[in-house]
């Protein structure tokens, strides 16, 4: 029901594409609490006793106990997930939701960011997930409106072509030109780069100096990358050494923020007005169904 709702948005709404997309936050579903909030969003799961919600840039479980009212219907003048126009990045909603569709990801937990002292990537926040055991999504800049969005394989599997090309067509979902789609695929998958627009694509083999032993494919603006480049005093808050976070096999060994961490996190104070602003987590129970992973579970 809800790739359909979402679906019949997105056709819906395409004929308003070329007139310019809206990158403003609109939400098809909400819930009204006794307290008299009323929290916007994309119900995931309904339960007997528990209603899930993606909002802009979180996922809160919300008791039925708590609940005045539930508006779900099917609007057919609201698209929930962007739609990416030329030269843009996917934001992070439109990948959680892709994430959560897929039937091969059971897990997506948020991980400590680590430190990059080179590269393009040097001293640029974001955030990083692990998604199932050995692969991990970054997010550079606002999760909103990315500067750069990059896939990772470590252990034994980064040396595996089949899935190389699926974290790739992955990626190349959300492109919007041939010029874009020629770059990603006229790469070698073993290493190297191309430009197309403002978007420059990567394939960086384990070797490379800022591989951390993991394979990558990598979406970058590098305009936008320079120009939320933080001092190393204020990105050194907000990192952690790779030794402290994932061990020589790619396995993660510290699973979440301290509490320390999270009152560093003042570039989202800058970048939202807010702390704390992306999901915690989430997994695929024996039903098929994603739960939110608590906090306290970390």
């Amino acid at each position: 029901m809800m790739k359909l709702r979402i679906l019949a948005a997105f056709v819906l709404a395409l004929p308003f594409a070329a007139k310019g997309a809206d990158d403003s936050f609109h939400a098809p579903d909400s819930i009204v609490l006794k307290d008299g909030r009323t929290i916007r969003g994309l119900i995931v799961k309904n339960s007997v006793d528990s209603v899930l919600i993606q909002e802009e840039f979180s996922e809160n479980t919300y008791p039925k106990s708590e609940i005045v009212r539930i508006r779900d219907e099917a609007d057919i003048g609201v698209l929930f997930t962007d739609i990416t126009r030329r030269g843009d990045l996917p934001s992070w909603r439109v990948m959680a939701n892709d994430l959560r569709m897929h039937d091969e990801v059971k897990s997506l937990v948020e991980i400590p960011a680590t430190t990059i002292s080179i590269g393009d990537l040097r001293n640029v926040p974001y955030k990083s997930f692990r998604v199932n055991h050995d692969i991990e999504l970054n997010i550079y800049g606002d999760p909103n409106d990315p500067s750069g969005v990059e896939l990772g394989i470590y252990g034994s599997r980064k040396s595996n072509t089949k899935l190389q090309k699926v974290l790739r067509a992955y990626l190349a979902g959300f492109l919007t030109s041939r010029e874009e789609l020629k770059a990603l695929y006229g790469i070698n998958l073993k290493g190297g780069k191309a430009v197309a627009g403002d978007i420059t694509f990567k394939n960086s083999p384990p070797t490379e100096p800022d591989a951390f032993g993991a394979w990558w494919v990598s979406l970058l603006n590098l305009k936008d990358l320079n120009a939320i480049r933080l001092s190393d005093a204020k990105y050194a808050k907000l990192t952690r050494p790779a030794d402290e976070v994932i061990d020589r096999s790619g396995r993660v060994i510290a699973k979440g923020w301290t509490k320390n961490d999270l009152q560093e996190m003042e570039h989202h104070k800058a970048l939202h007005g807010k702390e704390n602003v992306l999901i915690r987590g989430f997994y695929r129970n024996a039903n098929g169904d994603f739960q939110l992973l608590e906090k306290k579970s970390l």
